[in-house]
């Protein structure tokens, strides 16, 4: 299936970093009108911020398709230089190619295909999932599938079906603070910071030297301490995001960060793993047309990062399957995406949503 790739660059250029409502309504804007131009029925809701969700569906009014959409808008900050997108061959390079707005725009693409067909598919397109996915959370609750999810956030010609939970900790350090000429009149909160965090790393489990490395990750990923060269501060904190694979263990880390660390420990949020029924008919159905189409063998994956998906699961739900167009180094200066999968993933789309 050959993409609107005019409209594909065009989408690309707005810079829709989450936490910039205007840009990210614009990237709403432009996938709205580009959709309502060739037939699809579209709908947006706005939050409370301001920040607007839309949903498209070949069928009118439709709010329970039997084939449900997801996607994000919103990408991660970047570069000015990064929002003008370069082709290399069948790459194209640059911010939200592959995370997300690559497999947003294969799922539009799909429903422009399927406009009048009176086929039983819907999207959802999301624009905060960089920042938890309220937005999806919203969506979910008015619009469910009865047979299948289909999450576009994952990697290319496989399904992926767990992801694990995500919990972010602040560990605080107090001291007592003073002129750094004499450092032992003081207390220094940093040197504290820094040895309970050496004793946390050291008492970390190693996590599986295998294809999923599945078990707990830890990760510092913002320090802060002292505001002058020469002065020693009252109090350092760091921020730690662990990615976990047993649902409800939450409690437990924190208790092993308070007691290896000897710090103050916080938890500032989190989200449960997602484990989808692998096993189920319509993911077996869906993995078994993905083969046929793309003529290969279609692995069932695991995957450290999160998604929207966890918004869209649940009791009761339909089972979800996390897919994606194929791409790479998402948030790097060197994100990219395959012009071609785009195309692939778009007419399978399409051709499956015809089936169900």
């Amino acid at each position: 299936m050959k993409t609107d790739r005019s409209f594909f660059l065009d989408l690309l250029r707005i810079p829709s970093v989450t936490d910039d409502v205007p840009q990210v309504n614009r990237a709403v804007g432009a996938m709205r009108d580009w959709l309502c131009a060739r037939g699809v029925f579209c709908e947006t809701e706005t939050m409370p911020d301001g920040r607007e969700i839309l949903y498209a569906s070949v069928v009118e009014g439709e709010r329970a398709p039997k084939l449900l959409l997801n996607a994000h808008l919103d990408v991660v900050p970047a570069p000015a230089a990064l929002f003008e997108p370069r082709i290399d061959g069948d790459r194209i390079l640059g911010r939200g190619t592959q995370d997300c707005k690559g497999n947003a725009f294969a799922a539009a693409s799909a429903l422009a295909a399927l406009s009048g067909s009176g086929a039983s598919v819907g999207a959802v397109f999301s624009t905060d999932e960089e920042e938890g996915g309220e937005t999806s959370a919203v969506a979910a609750a008015r619009h469910r599938a009865t047979v299948l999810t289909a999450v576009l956030d994952g990697g290319a010609w496989s399904i992926t079906y767990a992801q694990k939970g995500i919990a972010s900790f602040r560990l605080v350090a107090k001291g007592r603070g003073g002129h750094s000429s004499e450092p032992w009149r003081f207390d220094n909160p940093i040197d504290k910071l820094l040895d309970g965090w050496a004793r946390v790393r050291a008492a970390w489990p190693a996590i599986p030297e295998d294809e999923w490395h599945w078990g707990d990750s830890i990760a510092a990923t913002v320090v802060r301490g002292g505001s002058v060269h020469n002065q020693i501060p009252d109090e350092a904190e760091m921020s730690v995001n662990v990615r976990y694979v047993h649902p409800g263990d939450e409690p437990r880390i924190e208790a092993f960060l308070r007691e290896t660390s000897g710090l103050g420990v916080e938890l500032r949020a989190a989200c449960e793993p997602v484990f989808c029924d692998e096993n189920a008919p319509a993911v077996a159905a869906l993995r078994a047309a993905m083969a046929a189409a793309f003529n290969r063998e279609i692995p069932m994956k695991r995957m450290q990062g999160a998604t929207d998906a966890r918004h869209f699961a649940g009791p009761g739900a339909a089972p979800v399957a996390i897919i994606g167009i194929e791409g790479g180094a998402c948030h790097e200066e060197r994100e990219w995406a395959s012009l071609s999968s785009i195309d692939a993933y778009a007419g399978f789309l399409a051709d499956y949503a015809r089936t169900l």
